[in-house]
């Protein structure tokens, strides 16, 4: 949850075309630190059930997946920021600053449909 609030913080900080000053910092350091925060138990939780004997080929695989959906964020989110960007050249257009906060309110929305869906597993 500190990742999507601090996430939704980022795009305000640019509100009426500033440069984000002090605040923009604190907003993506606490990104960083709501995902650091989140990665670890859940790759501890992934592990946890699995036998000793799986545990090599369970790690390979959870590295892989990890990588592979790091690499799909990447160019979902990389792709929304720049359509966002590719219309500045037209008039009444996104400006940067609207493509960034576009680009965050998704990560954020991602990253609580993530921490809601953890916690329903978690749950049951």
């Amino acid at each position: 949850m500190l990742t999507v609030l601090s996430a939704t913080g980022v795009g305000p900080a640019f509100k009426g075309g500033g440069h984000g000053d002090g605040w923009l910092f604190v907003a993506f350091a606490g990104v960083g630190v709501g995902l650091a925060l989140a990665f670890s138990p859940t790759l501890t939780g992934a592990l946890a059930a699995v036998r000793p004997e799986d545990a090599a080929d369970a790690g390979g695989l959870l590295a892989t997946v990890t990588r592979l959906g790091q690499l799909i964020g990447v160019a979902v989110f990389g792709t929304l920021l720049f359509d966002r960007l590719e219309s500045l050249g037209v008039p009444g257009a996104y400006t940067s600053a609207e493509a960034l906060l576009t680009c965050m309110f998704a990560l954020a929305t991602t990253a609580a449909i993530g921490a809601v869906s953890g916690l329903v597993l978690r749950r049951r």
